[in-house]
């Protein structure tokens, strides 16, 4: 997206600082301050009225001018730039000869930049790593195989390239290698050695190419494994307690566009949309996204996206954007174009999921952490390891044969030193070669499984990632009619059906859930998913999230399905009854096969007013 609004206009556009309270409703709504205290935001309606309207419970309309801040999570959320804050705690002793109030700052400390470290992920020097290992180019190449097979043909020609040039090496070793003859003048002056620069050049831009468009899609690739996870168990209440309160929101930031409109703008966002980007709803609706952009965006990122718009496709990427106090965060963001029942596109969701906490830490990316370590050496600790490198230092031919294929391993195997063997050892090598059957060789992929991974080059069938690959998108209440669905769900009739024909079970639950979409408030519950084909139905959670107009009504619900996996064979049973009271708070949790969710369960919205992002990864 291009480059993010910073003028002073656009600032002017932003009115001040405001939190909001909508009217109660039944469930205790949290709120926590940059320490973690517990505050209470002040009452405050949309347009001074009382209005049956359904509403957001926080109003979004005006920006948020609060700084990204940390919730004590280190595996999901990366802290804010002040992050020692054991080293601004007030000195205790009196010194009378001292005038420090805090200890003074660790000399030769290098402070984290988010910027820096997003450029290192996606560098050259990243898949260079990854070349370098063979366990990690196994698992990059199976990802092409799997998910990009049209970037196998430029990894093919990258590496027959760079073996070409490792035996042009190892010739230019052996012709090194050559002696002077006395009484043979031509021996004495050494064979010049052989260059080829124009088949470098052609193994550079090859290997640019995997690193500007196939890196990046790896990476994604990697991150969409972990933030799934994340995400299901958020949804379906099996996240770790230590961690539930800090993944408020994980599942909740979408924003849908429409493409018929000039510029593709903002049309519906959710409050988690305006909470961790900082804008507030009357900047962001009828704007495209690129305002979230900033200096160090990748350009090869935004065009990509924009070009899967332009073709209609599905696309996933994770790159850097900026809030609006200018703090960076790692975005990933999935896309997907929602149809009509003639296919046209009338709209796209997007999802997107804070990961700097996941690029910060290097989680589950041994590629990336062995870069920094690398990169991170003082030049003492950087000799050291250029002596150990060159102690360890492979000659030509090793590097050579490390290329080889099986093929030409097996020609190796078989004719390499022929010359230099009598006849009768070469007689006893071919007897024993031929003399009986050739034993069975069992092999193991250890390639992890990319059955269920995302396919970024799709042919726009709308799929979005990961655990976004089942969703629905609804019209407000009273209507509740399917308007779009992903492909999972798309079978014949579901456009335009009612969403609650397909929620079985007690008939108090489905008014208590009816109830909270009518209110406007976020809901997680599970549920037992009927269709007409099967009356009976499965076990299913569904995550409902409103997504917002400018006038701060539900304009859309996004409900993403998520699969419980003993559901299919659980006999279904009738729901004992329901708690009518839910306490205060804005997002229901209900369990249809057994009333209220169980101790836990309950995962409150974004009601809560906070000065920084709760659902980093």
């Amino acid at each position: 997206m291009p480059t993010r609004m910073a003028t002073a206009e656009s600032q002017a556009a932003s009115v001040a600082v405001t939190d909001f309270q909508p009217q109660p409703v039944q469930m205790s709504t949290r709120a926590s301050s940059r320490d973690g205290r517990r505050i209470t935001p002040p009452q405050h309606d949309f347009d001074g009225s009382d209005s049956a309207t359904p509403m957001s419970r926080a109003s979004s309309r005006e920006t948020y001018d609060t700084h990204a801040t940390s919730m004590m999570l280190t595996p999901l959320q990366a802290k804010g730039p002040a992050e020692s804050f054991a080293e601004l705690e007030p000195l205790e002793e009196d010194d009378p000869q001292s005038y420090d109030l805090v200890p003074p700052p660790l000399e030769g400390r290098i402070s984290f930049s988010l910027e820096a470290r997003s450029e290192q992920l996606f560098s050259r020097d990243h898949l260079r790593i990854i070349f370098s290992e063979p366990a990690l180019l196994l698992r990059f190449t199976a990802f092409l195989s799997t998910n990009r097979p049209q970037s196998v043909p430029i990894l093919i020609y990258y590496l027959d390239a760079v073996k070409a040039l490792k035996a042009i090496a190892y010739a230019n070793a052996v012709a090194e290698a050559l002696e002077p003859i006395n009484g043979h003048d031509f021996t004495v002056h050494p064979a010049r050695s052989t260059v080829n620069t124009i088949l470098e050049d052609k193994a550079s831009k090859a290997f640019d190419v995997l690193v500007s468009e196939d890196l990046p899609a790896y990476i994604t690739h990697q991150y969409i494994q972990i933030v799934s996870l994340s995400i299901t168990q958020r949804v379906t209440g099996t996240l770790a307690p230590h961690l539930r309160e800090a993944s408020e929101g994980l599942a909740e930031v979408f924003c849908l566009t429409d493409p018929s409109r000039p510029d593709n703008p903002i049309i519906f966002s959710s409050e988690e949309f305006h909470r961790t980007t900082q804008y507030g709803m009357n900047y962001a609706i009828g704007r495209n996204c690129r305002f979230l952009q900033g200096p160090k965006t990748n350009p090869a990122s935004v065009r990509r996206l924009r070009e899967s718009t332009e073709t209609g496709k599905e696309h996933c990427e994770v790159f850097l954007n900026y809030r609006r106090d200018g703090s960076p965060f790692m975005n990933m963001l999935m896309t997907a174009p929602l149809c009509d029942s003639r296919g046209k596109i009338r709209y796209f969701i997007g999802a997107q999921v804070d990961v700097s906490g996941l690029v910060k830490d290097c989680t589950d990316m041994e590629s990336l952490q062995r870069l920094v370590i690398e990169q991170s050496h003082t030049p003492n600790d950087q000799a050291s390891v250029d002596k150990t490198s060159i102690s360890a230092k492979k000659d030509e031919f090793q590097e050579l044969s490390e290329m080889m294929n099986m093929g030409e391993l097996e020609t190796v195997r078989r004719w390499g030193g022929r010359m230099h063997r009598e006849h009768q050892e070469e007689e006893d090598e071919r007897s024993s070669y031929n003399a009986g059957p050739k034993s069975r060789i069992i092999l193991k992929d250890l390639t992890p499984d990319l059955s269920k991974s995302y396919n970024p080059n799709g042919r726009g069938s709308g799929i979005l990632s990961g655990v976004y690959q089942h969703y629905l998108l609804l019209r407000p209440f009273p209507s509740l009619r399917v308007l779009f669905a992903s492909p999972s769900l798309r079978v014949p009739g579901i456009l335009q059906s009612q969403f609650m024909d397909k929620i079985g079970g007690s008939a108090r639950v489905r008014d208590e859930l009816t109830a909270a979409l009518a209110e406007g408030r976020g809901v997680t519950a599970k549920v037992r998913w009927v269709t007409k084909f099967d009356d009976e139905g499965r076990n299913r959670w569904i995550h409902c999230t409103p997504l917002l107009g400018s006038n701060g009504r539900v304009g859309v619900w996004m409900v993403v399905l998520v699969d419980e996996e003993d559901g299919l064979n659980r006999r279904w049973k009738q729901a004992p009854p329901v708690a009518t009271s839910f306490g205060n708070g804005s997002r229901t949790n209900l369990d249809l096969q057994g009333g209220m969710a169980r101790d836990g369960d309950y995962f409150p919205h974004s009601g809560s007013i906070r000065s920084s992002s709760p659902y980093s990864l």
